[in-house]
Order: structure tokens, then C-alpha cells, then sequence
């Protein structure tokens, strides 16, 4: 057993995407409230949005450059299994140097390496999944992890038999007063009894939505409603005159649970980020992107459809004219916007980063 000064190393590894990071981040906020003894490394690939991230957080960032598979014929993949022992040998140095007592994968190719060095060394290791349809990587390292801590109940058909699998949902930050709808929209200057659309895209695909978004404003402008809308970098959206005090636009929310509470309706994607809605409760438009590995979003949405939480749209089915049909009928059905809502928060897990958190400290406590 530990004594009470002895530091406990842990390893975090992920992609380069908001959706292995934040999940990450959660997880660590986690684990060292639950363990004031414990040291998080963070080992990234060297992203704008990992090193934007963690440059106010109080963890050692490590970058670690990891060949992945391209997924047409391409020569680099020749070379893959000697780039991919190469930088497993870099991941046990780096696992060496924080002494690491535990590691942590949270999905996509860069975590690979550092749950495959965590096996060579004797180091229990998790595997975080965002997804119903888990990635190629993490269905790989479901043969060397100890533990999977999954998003949704079906994902464990996708990983080896030999693994530990425990559904803890997908790990958020902290939510609280996510019923104070009116006080949220009043912080952002919205009215605060209006009924409000929030439309984001995370990560990847944002365009799209607004795009959507802009048709549907022309649409709607007669109606009662207020649009909060997050366009991402490499998209904008005017606010139209009929709009004046009714439409918030920006790049980014810094405090986007506040757009969570304020909305009666969130309009997004069907990646990982769909945990932090599910955590509100709200109902959503789900819009799966459709370049998604191995078409997981497609399938994340259709299970969130079939429990009630959401409708879902196809890609390349959204224009304005749907969009706007899509939100004057769930304004106009209370009853069906409360099922949904309710389906929603029966799905969300908002304690599943100290879920998480429990299971991984656990591993450490029976290895020492």
C-alpha cells in the first residue's frame, strides 16, 4: 500500500480531437480530487486544440508523434509496424519517466502506443469508448487493456471477451443547475422566457449546421423562438435585422454549459460531445457527421432515436426548409419535447468522470 506522501503516476493518452481530450480532462479533474496523491501526464499528439487546452490546466503535456494507418493504398503504410514499435519504445520511456502507475486511453490513434507500452511494462491500463460502434483502435487494445469504461451497452460486443467492461458513461465535467433555463439565458442576454434553439458542431463539421441554420432563420423569423449558435472556426453566420436580440453568434462558447441550460432544444452532431447533452437532459436534432470513422455517429444516433432522446436527419438530407420544420414542431409539442427530455436524462450519467475515475483507481490499489 501507498504511504500517504507517495505520488501516484497517471498516464493519460488520446487522439488529437475534442473528443478523446475533453473526456481526458474530466477524467483527470477526476481522479485527483478522488486521489490528492495522484500526478497526471497527458501525452497528445501535438494539436492547436490540445496545446490551447491544456495551457491552463496543471498537468505534464507530452507529445508523442504516432504513425496511424491510412485507410487507402499508401506507401507510408509499409513502413507502419516499424514507425508504430518506434513510438511504442518512446510511449515506455515516457510512462518510465512519470513513473506511471496507471494509464489511460481514451480513444483514437494516439493512445495506442502508450496502452501497448503500458502492457509491456506491467502497467494496468483502460480504455475509454465514446462510441455504440468502438474504433479500430480501441477494439485493438481491448486484447492488452485491463478495463473498458464505456459510453453505451452495446459497445461491449465490439471488444474482446478478455477485457473487463464496465458502462460508466462518457466522462463531462461537473454539471450543475442544469434545470435553471431562465437564469442561463438571462447570463448569455437572451429573454429569458423565450423558447431557444442551441446549434453546434463540435470538433468537425460545423458548416454544415450553420449553413442549415441560415436557411431556417428566413423560415422562422415570425415565430417566437431565439437561436444560440456556435459556428467553429471555418464558418460564420450574420444576424439577419428580424433577428436583432433573438440570435447569439460565435466561434466558440468558453462556458458552453451555459448554452446547454439555456436550451430547450440542442441541434448537433452524433459524436462523443452528445454525453455533455444527455448530462442536461435536453432533446435533440441529431445531424451525424458523415465522414465519421467506420460511420459510428450514424449508429450513436440511431440508438439515442430509438430510446427516445432524439430525431435524427441524414447529412445530406438538412437544408434550411427541414431544419425549420424540425424546430416549429417540437416548439409547437410540449408532450413530446418533455418525452424526449425525459429519455434524454435517463441516458445521461453526469457522475461518469468519478465513475470512471473509481474503476481506474481501483487497478492501481490491487496492483500495489
Amino acid at each position: 500500500m501507498a504511504g500517504p506522501d507517495d505520488r501516484i503516476g497517471i498516464v493519460i493518452a488520446g487522439g488529437g480531437t475534442g473528443g478523446h481530450l475533453f473526456p481526458a480532462l474530466s477524467t483527470a479533474a477526476a481522479i485527483t480530487d478522488l486521489e490528492p496523491r495522484a500526478s497526471v501526464t497527458y501525452v497528445g499528439t501535438g494539436r492547436p486544440v490540445e496545446e490551447h487546452a491544456l495551457a491552463s490546466q496543471p498537468y505534464d503535456y507530452r507529445v508523442l508523434r504516432t504513425p496511424r494507418l491510412e485507410r487507402s493504398l499508401h506507401p507510408w503504410n509499409l513502413l507502419l509496424p516499424a514507425r508504430l514499435l518506434a513510438a511504442i519504445a518512446r510511449a515506455a520511456r515516457i510512462l518510465r519517466e512519470s513513473d506511471a502507475a496507471l494509464v489511460i486511453g481514451t480513444g483514437g490513434y494516439g493512445s495506442a502506443p502508450v496502452v501497448a507500452a503500458a502492457r509491456l511494462r506491467r502497467v494496468p491500463s483502460v480504455i475509454l469508448e465514446q462510441n455504440i460502434i468502438p474504433g479500430l483502435t480501441n477494439r485493438l487494445l481491448s486484447r492488452v487493456a485491463n478495463l473498458a469504461c464505456l459510453t453505451f451497452e452495446p459497445s461491449a460486443d465490439w471488444l474482446s471477451p478478455r477485457i473487463k467492461k464496465v458502462v460508466t458513461g462518457n466522462p463531462i465535467r461537473e454539471v450543475r443547475d442544469a434545470g435553471d433555463a431562465e437564469g442561463a439565458r438571462e447570463r448569455l442576454g437572451l429573454d429569458a422566457r423565450r423558447f431557444t434553439v442551441f446549434v453546434f458542431g463540435g470538433s468537425q463539421g460545423a458548416r454544415r449546421l450553420v449553413e442549415a441554420t441560415r436557411g431556417a432563420l428566413g423560415e422562422l423569423a415570425e415565430r417566437d423562438l431565439q437561436f444560440i449558435v456556435q459556428t467553429g472556426e471555418d464558418a460564420a453566420l450574420e444576424v439577419p435585422a428580424a433577428w436583432e436580440g433573438r440570435l447569439l453568434v460565435r466561434p466558440f462558447y468558453d462556458e458552453i454549459y451555459e448554452c446547454y441550460r439555456a436550451a430547450d432544444v440542442v441541434v448537433c452532431r452524433a459524436g462523443g460531445g452528445v454525453a455533455e447533452v444527455l448530462a442536461f437532459g435536453r432533446p435533440m436534432v441529431l445531424v451525424p457527421y458523415p465522414y465519421a470513422a467506420h460511420a459510428h455517429q450514424d449508429r450513436n444516433a440511431a440508438y439515442l432515436e430509438q430510446e427516445g432522446a432524439a430525431v435524427v436527419v441524414a447529412d445530406d438530407e438538412l437544408d434550411g426548409a427541414k431544419l425549420a420544420a424540425l424546430v416549429a414542431d417540437l416548439e409547437r409539442d410540449g408532450d413530446r419535447r418533455a418525452t424526449m427530455a425525459r429519455a434524454s436524462r435517463e441516458l445521461g450519467r453526469p457522475d461518469a468522470a468519478r465513475h470512471v475515475g473509481r474503476e481506474a483507481l481501483a487497478l492501481v490499489e490491487n496492483k500495489l
